[in-house]
């Protein structure tokens, strides 16, 4: 009777502590997924191309951040970027090189949670900035919807596909992306069960629905979203019946394909392509 009360007893305590690993785990699952970079609300950003910063106040008092690059000579339309997991606008903003020079107004944003911002991170928050932001560049930069082009890299690919369901822009370009985050968390934590995920991203759904172009970049050798991932979006974006390309970067990884010959001429014509054709629909009207 004493071995089967200590059994139980033991039993007991493994159970409990094994619920409350899972809730440590359920309630830090982001810091397993997000890694940003906090600045001081006082850090002062320096980049070589001329910058606006912008913060938008959440209906909480917290604020969000981004960066509007206006583009060298006559604008051409805007890129609303949405980057990685990683880091903040700091580090970020360098991307402006593969916009600006090429006549493109670029607005980059910080996720809650990163850079300046002290807002907590949610899913649902992520795609109610991403409108925020959509519709400061109709508000304030009056910008129109076919001058707009979305840019996801890596986790703000989900988030820029979210934002191509609920609006209808020029163009949509996805660099490394993943299906799902229950599909990309099986690649690191096989053991985690996707029920269990609090954030789904979830961009096979999401991809049926958009109305815009898309191109996906990806590189065959990607360590951390798996190159059949961009492969598997294409596949149901173009049996959906959308407008989609896919360009496979040879030997590009998850961080470096903007230093391909093929990703930089493939960029330029997507670019060119988007502004000659609102040129040639404004001519007609």
């Amino acid at each position: 009777m004493k071995f089967l009360k200590a059994m139980l007893y033991l039993l007991s305590v493994i159970l409990l502590l094994f619920l409350g690993l899972l809730g440590l785990l359920y309630y830090n699952q982001d810091k397993l997924i997000f890694f940003p970079e906090l600045l001081p609300e006082e850090y002062t950003y320096s980049f070589p191309y001329q910058f606006e910063e912008i913060q938008l106040d959440q209906e909480d008092g917290e604020k969000i951040y981004g960066l509007f690059f206006p583009a060298k000579g006559p604008s051409k339309g805007t890129v609303l970027y949405f980057h990685g997991n990683a880091g903040s606008l700091r580090s970020w903003g360098g991307v402006a090189e593969d916009f600006v020079p090429r006549g493109w107004d670029l607005l980059m944003t910080d996720y809650r949670g990163y850079g300046k911002s002290r807002a907590r991170l949610t899913e649902k928050g992520m795609y109610e900035d991403a409108e925020k932001w959509y519709s400061y560049l109709q508000t304030h930069k009056a910008k129109k919807e076919n001058e707009i082009l979305i840019y996801g890299r890596s986790i703000g690919t989900g988030v820029a596909l979210d934002l191509g369901t609920k609006t209808y822009p020029a163009y949509i370009l996805l660099e490394t992306p993943y299906t799902s985050i229950a599909d990309l968390a099986r690649e690191f934590y096989p053991f985690v069960p996707s029920w269990f995920l609090s954030f789904a991203l979830d961009s096979k759904k999401k991809i049926e629905k958009v109305k815009s172009p898309i191109t996906i970049f990806h590189g065959d050798q990607d360590e951390i979203v798996p190159f059949e991932q961009g492969q598997a979006l294409f596949q149901i974006a173009t049996q959906a019946g959308k407008d989609a390309k896919f360009v496979r970067i040879e030997g590009g990884n998850h961080n470096n394909l903007s230093f391909y010959p093929k990703y930089q001429k493939g960029l330029s014509e997507i670019l060119d392509s988007v502004h000659a054709n609102r040129g040639r629909t404004n001519a007609q009207r």
